[in-house]
């Protein structure tokens, strides 16, 4: 049904968080998806909703800090054991090249998203990470890169 989304791109994004993500405006067939690994420090290049675009990720890397070392119930959140345990991420992320200013231009009536790269879905996975590179325990990333297609 989304000709050129990625089968893990569609389940993560377009399958659970369809209509609450409050980037749902975007339409999905008008940009391509590379997979492409960063070094760790390329996530403070990445803005995210959770803390209101905050250039340092300060909310991130707080709750990251949180979900890595307190434990609920006897136990650590499981998506941080296993980047803890593996040092990546179990599922990529997908983040939203908009250095250009594209979704904004394009979406004017909703919510302003930073010229950037913008977080689209995998928000706990992109706390824990942030928290764990400012640590030094996290190697390479890998994530969805969505580019919009010139028309």
């Amino acid at each position: 049904a989304f000709p050129g989304v990625p089968e893990n791109v569609a389940q993560y994004w377009l399958h659970e968080h369809w209509g609450r993500s409050p980037y749902c405006h975007l339409k999905s067939s008008t940009y391509r998806f590379e997979l492409v690994s960063w070094p760790s420090s390329r996530l403070l290049d990445i803005r995210s909703t959770w803390d209101d675009f905050d250039p340092e990720c300060k909310g991130c890397i707080a709750k990251g800090k949180q979900l890595c070392t307190e434990k609920l119930l006897g136990k650590l959140y499981a998506t941080a054991e296993y980047i803890l345990e593996h040092r990546k991420f179990p599922v990529p992320i997908i983040v939203l090249d908009n250095r250009d200013g594209h979704a904004n231009d394009e979406n004017p009536k909703h919510w302003p998203v930073p010229d950037g790269y913008v977080l689209i879905e995998g928000h706990t996975r992109f706390n824990i990470a942030t928290y764990l590179q400012t640590v030094g325990a996290l190697d390479e990333i890998d994530l969805w890169l969505m580019q919009k297609i010139p028309t």
